[in-house]
């Protein structure tokens, strides 16, 4: 396995800089994280996994140097991993460090001033709610104030280095539907065909994985379902959704196979979702609201002229979505989000319908360019023919 991509240090000080420049603006005069892909994104630490029992956290204050809040129990891998170089460990359980983080906001002078978290849209703490008020309450009359529309305002841009680490992920994941669908044949369990492509990803990006699968008649509206014992059988659709991170950045989209040779239907069916979403693609570049590709996409839909059982976009409510340290975020492709695309967004695109026959839904992500587009999906879009035997 070649070395895989990764975020050198020196990127991590240029979001700081970023960051300061959006508190600025929004009258705030620090921004303290917790445990999550905010954090990592910020520090470097690599995907710190949530832990209510040991969280970190980290002040990026708008003058002086960060600080970084550590279990004594992580606190080697944070100083090893994380460009920040005044790292503070605290040794209690299940609690946050409240007299370590007030001595790091005094020192700062932040005390009385406002401080961004992690407190709307789409953002979480791995703190609970009595915890969170105890630290609320050791502020005094220190502003708490979202974040969310700063974070999310860089981390929806992504630079050179984000786009690689995606591309290879997107690679790992063509390559694993190739491995996935010449091996598969019928009589195969469905879990089988699963654990094929899933241990390709795992092995190849040694990161964390997303796979989901569903064939047969009966089951083709199941587009989340774990996988079952089920044998394929001739004629059988198979359909599946994959991603895989590199250095905690997402792969996402979806490719499907027929036991034996599809149908017409099958194949007239896959044609049409797939140029719909080529025509989607087609539509990308700088300044196009999120809402217009989704409006595009649910109007080209709703003129299918073959029957569908259930229509996979409108149950989601979205036909795409923003990729990176999130296999899903912000901006949707929905029609009530109308971020405007930028140079560096990476999107994905995905309307789909389910029928009787089969999942039709081959999902592509795109990176948004000065002029355009690029596609990072490149895995073939037509059906595969799995081995009747």
């Amino acid at each position: 396995m070649k070395d895989l991509p990764e975020i050198p240090q020196e990127e991590y000080p240029r979001r700081l800089e970023r960051l300061r420049r959006l508190m600025r603006d929004a009258g705030m005069q620090a921004t303290l994280l917790g445990t999550g892909n905010n954090l990592a994104y910020f520090s470097g630490y690599p995907s710190p996994a949530r832990s209510v029992a040991r969280p970190f956290f980290v002040l990026l204050p708008m003058t002086g140097d960060p600080v970084l809040f550590s279990h004594s129990g992580h606190r080697a891998e944070a100083a090893r991993f994380s460009w920040i170089g005044d790292v503070r460990e605290y040794t209690e359980l299940s609690r946050v460090p409240n007299g370590l983080i007030c001595d790091a906001i005094r020192e700062h002078g932040l005390f009385g001033k406002t401080i961004g978290m992690e407190l709307g849209f789409e953002q979480a703490m791995d703190i609970s709610w009595l915890e969170f008020q105890r630290f609320h309450d050791a502020l005094g009359d220190t502003r708490l104030v979202d974040a969310s529309a700063a974070l999310w305002r860089l981390r929806m841009v992504k630079s050179a280095h984000e786009v690689a680490c995606i591309r290879k992920a997107c690679e790992i994941t063509s390559a694993a539907y190739g491995l996935c669908f010449s091996e598969a044949r019928a009589g195969m369990q469905e879990r089988e065909v699963f654990r094929t492509a899933y241990n390709h990803l795992q092995s190849e990006s040694m990161g964390d994985v997303f796979l989901a699968i569903t064939s047969g008649e009966g089951n083709y509206d199941l587009v989340t379902k774990p996988p079952e014992s089920r044998p394929l059988r001739k004629s059988d659709f198979v359909w599946l959704d994959a991603g895989c991170t590199v250095s905690g950045y997402w792969s996402d989209f979806s490719r499907a196979g027929v036991v034996g040779s599809p149908s017409p239907e099958q194949q007239r069916a896959q044609e049409a979702i797939h140029q719909i979403t080529t025509e989607a693609v087609h539509m990308v570049r700088p300044g196009v609201a999120a809402s217009a590709l989704a409006k595009f996409c649910y109007r080209r839909l709703s003129e299918l002229d073959f029957p569908i059982t259930s229509s996979i976009s409108a149950l989601a409510a979205r036909v795409g979505h923003g990729v990176g340290l999130n296999m899903t975020e912000p901006p949707h492709i929905s029609e009530q989000d109308h971020t405007a695309l930028e140079p560096g967004m990476v999107i994905t695109l995905e309307p789909g319908v389910a029928t009787t026959y089969g999942t039709f839904h081959v999902e592509e992500n795109v990176l948004v360019t000065e002029d355009g587009f690029e596609i990072l999906s490149n895995s073939p879009r037509e059906l595969r023919s799995i081995a009747q035997g």
